[in-house]
């Protein structure tokens, strides 16, 4: 499904990376340990930010008051280049800032979101709005290095977990026709700058790789995880994340890729559903299956999925049949957001 419009060295430095991915994998390693007990990361939920709905900044911390007195644990943080660094030099993090400062007054982790390159750093040509399906042009990677040293920095400790990019396989990469199945090897040579980089900002960060558009109309999805290890990404991710929308999920978009990632030796990372939901959630129907879902999540039959994020909080900026959130506009929430609650008293 198609959510552009608001989803939006030297020796020595290479020695300081080096030894903090071997920190990273047995960060990895012990954080996997513990969430295959517990995996409290299962009940999370997506910001829809108040700037897409033309609303102040307080609207997102309503939002996630609404998720953390439903027990969510988990949402999600912006960090789109585009808004950081509109100019090459002058940065902007008042509302990232904002953000990560509300979760964790409200105890909520958070998955930050790498990408969209700004206009300046486009290749050349490019129509500026088309940043969040371009990376930047070859010429700009010290800029693009930059950009992922510093968030990774700055939010060092309060958010420590990443995502690179946003349904690159479809709609949210170079091709046209969101047909970008083949372009594997494009995103994989810059998901290697950008976990090198951020890395360096905080050795301990964790990198999802993916963040797939791997919906039931999407038979063979996992060939793109074949492709990123052909590509040679192995080594620069520690999770992979995928969107297996279905009805009620793509169980088997989920189970494929947990099998490529044990085939090429990561059968020790973890899976992340960074997406998931159905566009009328105003009913029980959408209780009923959010309810089979997180119990299914929630079985050890899939230890290896260790965080889930409920699409959105409230509704899309889209109007029509497209709804997807647990409460309305105004945060009333639905009988799906009662169903969430249920299931994370669980945890």
């Amino acid at each position: 499904m198609d959510r552009r419009d608001f989803l939006k060295g030297s020796a020595a430095a290479g020695a300081a990376v080096l030894t903090g991915l071997s920190q990273t994998r047995s960060w990895s390693a012990e954080m996997k340990k513990t969430e295959s007990r517990k995996r409290p990361l299962l009940y999370g939920a997506g910001m829809i930010w108040g700037m897409w709905l033309n609303r102040p900044w307080d609207y997102e911390e309503k939002q996630m008051d609404l998720l953390k007195s439903l027990g969510g644990t988990v949402t999600s943080a912006s960090f789109d280049w585009v808004d950081r660094e509109k100019e090459p030099g002058k940065w902007d993090w008042s509302y990232p800032d904002h953000a990560v400062e509300a979760a964790q007054k409200r105890g909520l982790k958070q998955f930050g979101y790498i990408g969209n390159t700004p206009g300046w750093a486009l290749p050349k040509g490019t129509d500026p709005k088309l940043g969040y399906r371009n990376p930047p042009r070859d010429e700009c990677e010290k800029e693009f290095r930059d950009y992922c040293r510093k968030v990774a920095a700055r939010y060092k400790g309060r958010v420590d977990m990443f995502q690179f990019w946003n349904e690159p396989n479809g709609c949210s990469w170079v091709k046209d026709g969101c047909a970008n199945g083949d372009q594997f090897a494009v995103y994989t040579k810059w998901l290697k700058i950008a976990y090198e980089s951020l890395k360096e900002g905080n050795p301990k960060c964790i990198v999802a790789a993916g963040a797939l558009d791997y919906h039931e109309g999407v038979k063979e999805g996992y060939k793109y995880i074949e492709g990123i290890y052909q590509s040679g990404g192995k080594g620069c991710f520690d999770a992979v994340s995928i969107h297996p929308y279905g009805e009620p999920l793509h169980w088997q978009a989920v189970s494929d890729t947990y099998r490529v990632m044990k085939e090429n030796g990561d059968g020790a990372k973890g899976l992340w559903i960074t997406e998931y939901g159905w566009s009328d959630s105003k009913g029980e129907d959408a209780a009923k299956k959010l309810r089979d879902v997180l119990t299914k999540l929630a079985s050890p039959e899939y230890s290896y999925v260790t965080l889930a994020n409920y699409l959105c909080v409230t509704d899309l900026p889209i109007e029509g049949t497209q709804q997807y959130g647990l409460a309305d506009r105004e945060l009333k929430p639905r009988p799906i957001a009662q169903a969430f609650k249920e299931l994370a008293a669980r945890k």
